[in-house]
């Protein structure tokens, strides 16, 4: 990967949330001073829970950010070249064959698991400091143990 700017960072994340400026009609962009000195943040936009923090790996700089919304959430890697890399997201659905004994909860059991999993990436990542009611909600749900 060829090295970049931070300003690229910028740029291509404003062109990737001209689709949320046009649908909310609210302005969506990292405030300028979080941007150049890299500050994680959190902030409420319409509908929507969106965290960021900055990060570094092999000696490139990335933003790193988690759009939270009941309809589907986002979560993507902004490299400083440019290059954005989608990553996992916090998913409550699975599916199964109930005609295959015992799927449902293989199923079930394998995707709290990856939910688990992936919490603990985020969090570790500085992503989870806000998260709307219904991520925390749907949190509990995944992760409970059915008591019987």
């Amino acid at each position: 990967m060829e090295r970049g700017s931070i300003e690229k960072i910028g740029a291509v994340f404003a062109e990737m949330n001209r689709y949320f400026e046009e649908r909310y009609r609210e302005t969506f962009a990292i405030p300028e001073d979080a941007l150049q000195e890299r500050k994680s943040g959190s902030m409420r936009i319409a509908t929507f829970r969106f965290n960021w923090v900055f990060g570094e790996a092999d000696g490139y700089e990335y933003m790193e950010f988690y759009r939270f919304h009941r309809f589907g959430d986002e979560h993507a890697r902004i490299w400083e070249d440019g290059t954005v890399e989608d990553l996992d997201i916090l998913e409550t659905m699975y599916a199964y064959d109930p005609k295959i004994p015992g799927d449902e909860e293989r199923k079930r059991e394998e995707s709290a698991r990856r939910y688990e999993s992936l919490l603990e990436e985020l969090s570790e990542a500085g992503l989870l400091e806000k998260v709307p009611g219904h991520t925390a909600i749907n949190t509990f749900l995944m992760l409970q143990k059915d008591e019987e």
